[in-house]
């Protein structure tokens, strides 16, 4: 068995790696697990033990990978108030504007790993580090390119459905969460939604 070790993000939080023995180039989120297993010729050759490609081999040009396991926080928590639009955690509170024609369902909802840059975010760049890292709501996965349909956390001014958080406060939002696990090798947490 290899080394336990986390993806190291570039300034926007996410990083391009190859897929074994395919090449094809992904990126991924900061701060993911992965088990090296090997390393040769300038790269290092793991395992994806977490988020979107879990289970995958992959590689990466060596100094991307975490000199050793980076500590992770027990599952998150946060409360969103449809009525008020408030994200609480604790006593953080801050804003979170959800589309009134589209509330989330009032319940437990997973909060996901971010899967793939979301290029919606790339206008508060300035803002938000890492406003291309969008948490998927919800179970399963969400599709690459529909609009509408799946629920995120994440930063922007408008919400069509997802909870969408003013900029200035996505860093406390994306720092509270990215490093939370909820030990399924997927999610960081529950969003309980409230009336």
């Amino acid at each position: 068995m290899g080394s336990i070790r986390n993806i190291v993000g570039l300034s926007d939080g996410w990083l391009r790696i190859k897929l074994e023995p395919s090449g094809e180039i992904i990126t991924v989120p900061e701060h993911l697990q992965v088990e090296l297993t090997g390393s040769a010729d300038g790269r290092d050759f793991f395992t994806m033990l977490e988020g979107l490609h879990k289970g995958r081999r992959c590689s990466v040009k060596t100094g991307n990978l975490s000199p050793g396991a980076i500590p992770l926080r027990k599952a998150v928590r946060l409360d969103f108030s449809n009525s008020e639009q408030m994200l609480t955690h604790g006593a953080l509170r801050i804003y979170g504007q959800a589309a009134p024609f589209r509330p989330i369902p009032v319940g437990e909802h997973p909060i996901q790993l971010p899967d793939f840059p979301h290029h919606g975010g790339r206008n508060y760049m300035s803002e938000a580090r890492c406003a291309k890292s969008w948490f998927f709501i919800g179970h399963g996965s969400a599709v690459k390119g529909t609009t509408g349909t799946d629920r995120y956390l994440h930063t922007g001014v408008l919400s069509l459905g997802c909870i969408t958080v003013d900029p200035k406060d996505w860093n406390t939002v994306y720092e509270l969460l990215i490093k939370c696990r909820s030990g399924d090798g997927n999610s960081v947490g529950t969003l309980v939604v409230h009336k």
